[in-house]
């Protein structure tokens, strides 16, 4: 049986996933989410099943800050990874890197003088702009403001100013598929273009990168089984 294990990123939980994973599990697929616990003390760290074929795919799907959150040991043993809106360095090299560094810095002291409920709301309402949340996640999202983790939330936002993935927890014979949104507010485009230089040195085979219009950092009514589904039956095919 194929396998996923998934990976949501800053500010998030694993109802992020909710509405692709249905699809995925229609067609045969095992889903599990990583839990961080922004929202609640119930923490996930997914495994792999040990009955997995040597030809069935075991695939991590990682959103934005999801990378750097991941066990290396599932990356190491995945054989595709599909990074979303994700990063090396959230840091750009750009003459923006002291803005966003700035901007960051902002978020951290909302989270310290505990305006961490209004600060959080912005976040994620630009995150999926230029769309709305999806009604699930809404709901879990306001649902589950009053209980957040805000130690966890600071210590993670330090890490987008702070971490560096090497990228050895990455096997080299790896296929990578990675979703940019050309409408992402959160992600600067010289990050994203700096993550794909690193990737194309580090692997054997070039990873697929797909270009998705009218999504923003968080993606909604996107058809992910589909979009997934294509990139694998065109790499069959050859």
């Amino acid at each position: 049986m194929n396998q996923i294990i998934t990976q949501h990123g800053w500010g998030l939980d694993q109802s992020f996933w909710d509405s692709y994973e249905v699809e995925f599990q229609k067609n045969g697929w095992h889903w599990q989410n990583n839990e961080r616990g922004y929202f609640s003390k119930n923490v996930n760290q997914a495994k792999w099943g040990t009955n997995n074929l040597n030809n069935q795919i075991k695939m991590v799907l990682c959103h934005s800050l999801g990378f750097h959150l991941i066990q290396e040991n599932i990356l190491n043993e995945a054989s595709h990874i599909v990074f979303i809106n994700s990063f090396n360095n959230f840091l750009p090299s750009s003459k923006r890197r002291n803005l966003i560094y700035r901007s960051l810095k902002r978020m951290e002291k909302k989270i310290m003088s505990f305006e961490t409920e209004d600060m959080l709301k912005q976040f994620i309402h630009r995150s999926f702009l230029p769309n709305k949340m999806t009604i699930n996640f809404q709901n879990m999202f306001y649902k589950n403001l009053p209980c957040l983790n805000n130690n966890l939330l600071l210590n993670d936002l330090k890490r987008l100013y702070t971490d560096k993935n090497s990228l050895n927890s990455i096997e080299k014979n790896c296929n990578v598929i990675i979703l940019n949104s050309k409408k992402d507010l959160i992600l600067d485009q010289d990050s994203r273009n700096k993550f794909i230089e690193l990737l194309n040195k580090k692997l054997t085979k070039k990873p697929t990168v797909i270009e998705l219009s009218n999504q923003g950092h968080c993606l909604t009514n996107l058809n992910l089984y589909q979009i997934l589904k294509r990139i694998l039956d065109n790499k069959n095919e050859k």
